[in-house]
């Protein structure tokens, strides 16, 4: 048995923001862009026994502070049995400096809802009892698996000179093997910040303007 992982870069669309000049800005709590990452396409099947993994990964222009909005994607399964059940979380890791210690790592958990029915649970209509983390879309014979961000964080992701790199990946893994192909749609969206805006009490404030 083995992992085999799917990796994706997904497309970027940068939207910057007007109403306010560079001095006005600097000091407010207003963002000077939306970065949004997104990607549409197809988690491929697994070999007989194998188990999959799915992994977006980006960068993030280090030149700048960000906050992170939002982060969802779901999964779309019309072929096989109609059931799926997979982890999934967000991680972005700065690099401040020199060293394999100069590290700042920030993890943050993607969920799905309903959670997965155990054995000892009865049916629900036409759904197994041991199926998985699963909802059925109405009218339809698809299953679709949705993740999202339960808990928006508030703090801007250091924005301060000296950076070197801001990478970020989002990671899936399902848990049954063999399993056939099923689609996704990937959502993650940023507020960009100037460097000079980090010292900003505004900016760092809980009651953020987004």
């Amino acid at each position: 048995m083995a992992l085999v992982t799917t990796t994706v870069d997904p497309a970027v669309r940068i939207t910057p923001f007007t109403g306010l000049s560079e001095v006005a800005r600097e000091r407010s709590g207003i963002a000077r862009a939306e970065i949004v990452y997104s990607q549409t396409g197809t988690w491929p099947a697994t070999a007989s026994g194998d188990n999959r993994g799915l992994i977006f990964t980006w960068e993030l222009d280090r030149n700048y502070g960000y906050v992170l909005m939002d982060c969802t994607c779901g999964f779309i399964k019309t072929t096989g049995t109609n059931a799926m059940e997979a982890s999934g979380f967000l991680e972005i890791e700065t690099s401040t400096g020199p060293g394999a210690d100069s590290y700042e790592r920030q993890y943050y958990q993607l969920t799905s809802a309903p959670s997965r029915m155990d054995n000892s649970m009865t049916a629900i209509g036409d759904m197994n009892s041991a199926y998985f983390n699963t909802m059925y879309p109405s009218g339809t014979s698809s299953s679709a698996m949705i993740f999202g961000m339960p808990i928006k964080p508030t703090g801007l992701i250091y924005p301060f000179p000296g950076v070197a790199s801001i990478d970020c990946s989002v990671v899936f893994g399902e848990e049954p093997y063999q399993e056939t192909s099923q689609s996704y749609r990937f959502y993650c969206r940023f507020l960009q910040y100037d460097i000079t805006q980090g010292y900003n009490y505004v900016v760092n404030s809980p009651r953020l303007t987004r």
